[in-house]
């Protein structure tokens, strides 16, 4: 789902149009929002992903993920897992004894930042609904008190679905520390 469904979603919580000329009319207010939920469910998921990088001499460049790279949790060559730590720079892995090949990562990440409509946030799909939430009460909370009970209401159902978040996102395999700092 792109940023600019997701503001029509949080405009659709809030009884409003959707037509583009109230989307322009909120569209920075909106993606500020929809930023601070992003953000905000990144710190309670602590989400991760499994991506294969180039090896070359024993090396592998953290540039070459997808995704912002946080901190590298396991690394497996052949299925197996490997020794590995950090180069002289942060984006550097070093793998002692091996050569060339593929070596698949399972990392933390940071999402990107929503900037333009048509960018779509790096969190599950299943987030989007509640990044939308989190949103509409933001939004409502900017007006009168009837609006602002409103908003309390959203983000207290916003708040519980968080907390739940942890127990039902799968952990990466972490049954022993592999790795060297």
């Amino acid at each position: 789902m792109t940023a600019l469904q997701l503001m029509k979603m949080t405009l659709r919580k809030l009884d409003r149009p959707t037509d583009d000329d109230t989307v322009a009319l909120y569209r920075e207010r909106l993606m500020g929002y929809l930023n601070e939920a992003l953000l905000d469910l990144t710190a309670e998921l602590r989400p991760w992903r499994r991506d294969t990088v180039t090896l070359t001499n024993g090396q592998a460049e953290l540039s070459g993920l997808p995704c912002n790279c946080l901190k590298v949790i396991a690394a497996r060559i052949d299925g197996q897992r490997r020794l590995f730590y950090y180069g002289p720079t942060r984006n550097t892995l070093l793998f002692p004894g091996e050569a060339d090949g593929t070596v698949e990562l399972t990392y933390r990440y940071q999402p990107a930042l929503l900037e333009e409509v048509t960018d779509e946030p790096q969190l599950p799909a299943g987030l989007q609904e509640l990044m939308a939430t989190y949103a509409a009460a933001r939004e409502r909370s900017r007006f009168d008190a009837a609006s602002q009970n409103a908003a309390r209401l959203d983000l207290t159902l916003y708040r519980e679905l968080k907390g739940k978040l942890r127990r039902n996102y799968p952990a990466p395999d972490q049954s022993q520390i592999y790795h060297i700092y």
